[in-house]
């Protein structure tokens, strides 16, 4: 299988576990469940580190993939792109600042900003594979 096909969907599949675990985090600190939760998301931030690190590998060695539509649909992809970028953008210190206050035991800073990284980080990671999909798959 060629490496423009296979780097995509390993990159898209990172993201989506990253996700899930991001979804079973939240389930478990809803829970009470505090070392599940904290497992989760560690493991989702592993996976999110994994994508970012096959994102930029696949970008140096494969290039831009271009979307190859037109009309309605292209602005629908460009639309969702941009707000995806400044979404993930947004996301990386939200995660660092969020993990930073857990780990270190601020526990009520920590959940004010999950607040908000938690519905980022799963748009980030939804529009994600609605992009892969856009791009590999339409």
């Amino acid at each position: 299988m060629p490496l423009e096909v296979w780097l995509p969907a390993l990159n898209t599949g990172l993201i989506v576990v990253s996700g899930a675990f991001l979804l079973l985090g939240f389930v478990f600190v809803k829970r009470g469940n505090v070392p599940a939760h904290k497992a989760s998301m560690l493991t989702a931030t592993a996976f999110a580190g994994l994508f970012l690190i096959v994102y930029v590998t696949r970008y140096v060695v494969l290039g831009e993939t271009r979307f190859t539509q037109e009309g309605f649909i292209k602005a629908v992809y460009l639309g969702l792109l941009a707000v995806h970028i400044v979404a993930a953008i947004a996301l990386v210190p939200l995660v660092l600042v969020t993990l930073r206050r857990a780990l270190g035991g601020n526990f009520e800073r920590h959940k004010r900003i999950a607040r908000i990284t938690f519905p980022t980080w799963l748009f980030v990671a939804a529009s994600g594979w609605v992009i892969y999909w856009m791009l590999q798959r339409m």
